[in-house]
């Protein structure tokens, strides 16, 4: 995918060029792109980029003290991770608008209920090796020796076919528009609040 330069007011600080665009671009890409089946387990919060990330998940397992965390808003940035249109269709639009445009938290339940997550697993918090046994135990279950691998990646290139273009360029846009957010530092100024004791995310 070729890097275009931000075009804004004044000099671009090429750091955030290479930081930011350039690991935002190829890690989110990597995500939506991504042929194989990609299973996800989540034992705890997931928060940022990581939360939209997952979203491209084929599959995600949680556990009753989960949550999702986006904070972009909070922290006066914009959306990242593709969440503008991958958390949005995975999430559902009241949720996802919710997590997005309010910072607030979604629980393990309203993962559940919106179809975010495919199954709950409940083990106590802190015990990672049960929850990992079960999740790759469901895996083995739902996913074995009974389906075809190249019907499964057939099945995943034609689901996610349409959504290609579309994210690509949600992708940049998302990137860009938050490279001027660092470049006029407004999340450097949230960041500093919230060291300084100033402000707290609700």
């Amino acid at each position: 995918m070729e890097l275009r330069r931000a075009r804004l007011d004044g000099e671009v600080d090429e750091h955030w060029l290479s930081a930011f665009v350039a690991n935002n671009l190829n890690t989110t890409e990597a995500f939506f792109s991504h042929p194989k089946i990609l299973v996800v387990g989540l034992n705890g919060p997931v928060i940022g980029l990581t939360a939209a990330l997952v979203a491209f998940a084929d599959f995600i397992y949680i556990t009753p003290h989960t949550f999702l965390l986006t904070p972009f808003s909070s922290l006066g940035l914009v959306a990242e991770g593709g969440a503008s249109r991958a958390l949005v269709q995975r999430l559902g639009p009241a949720r996802s608008h919710e997590a997005l445009l309010m910072s607030r938290r979604i629980t393990a339940d309203q993962l559940l209920q919106t179809g975010f997550a495919n199954k709950s697993f409940d083990v106590a918090k802190g015990d990672s090796d049960r929850f990992r046994d079960l999740v790759l135990a469901e895996v083995d279950d739902k996913l074995g020796e009974h389906l075809t691998g190249e019907s499964l990646t057939g099945i995943k290139k034609l689901i996610r076919a349409p959504e290609r273009e579309i994210l690509e360029r949600q992708n940049h846009k998302e990137v860009f528009a938050g490279l001027e957010r660092f470049v006029k530092g407004v999340p450097q100024q949230e960041f500093a609040k919230i060291a300084s004791g100033q402000k707290r995310h609700k």
